[in-house]
């Protein structure tokens, strides 16, 4: 059997976020009250993830259509990882320290490590993504999330 194409596989990522957002839509803000920030909103949450749904799907079409390694790299580095690798340490980890469910939790473990590992291993299969490259995007993702997570949930800057 052959491995799906990378044009296929990349509309995994707006498919499973929107999945993502299904779940955490109507508990995260109420979390993210008692938990991170009294002052992250319901619109705050709207504009964010609506707009990620947005954009998951206009880089997937990027992606599909102009599927450069400059701009496979962008796409890894400032929304795949960071919302298909990282959040699921963020769901993790918050819903361990709180003890108590953080919504979003079950797609993050669910959904996003098989999203992630089979987009990226078809990113390198067909030389999109490389080591180095890949390496560094993660880095770039991880401290990105951090930054956003920090920024619009907990309030912090």
């Amino acid at each position: 059997m052959n491995p799906l194409p990378f044009r296929q596989v990349i509309w995994l990522m707006p498919l499973s976020f929107s999945l993502h957002v299904l779940e955490e839509w109507p508990r995260f803000t109420a979390w993210a009250n008692r938990h991170a920030s009294d002052r992250f909103t319901q619109h705050d949450y709207a504009v964010i993830h609506l707009s990620g749904i947005a954009g998951a799907v206009l880089l997937a079409w990027l992606a599909t259509t102009f599927p450069s390694r400059a701009l496979i790299f962008l796409v890894f580095a400032f929304f795949f990882l960071p919302a298909m690798f990282w959040n699921v340490f963020f769901h993790v980890g918050a819903t361990i320290v709180f003890r108590t469910y953080c919504p979003g939790l079950v797609t993050a473990v669910a959904l996003y490590p098989l999203v992630a590992y089979v987009v990226t291993t078809s990113a390198v299969r067909e030389g999109l993504l490389e080591g180095r490259s890949g390496a560094a995007a993660l880095v770039i993702a991880g401290v990105f999330h951090s930054w956003e997570v920090g920024h619009n949930v907990f309030k912090a800057w």
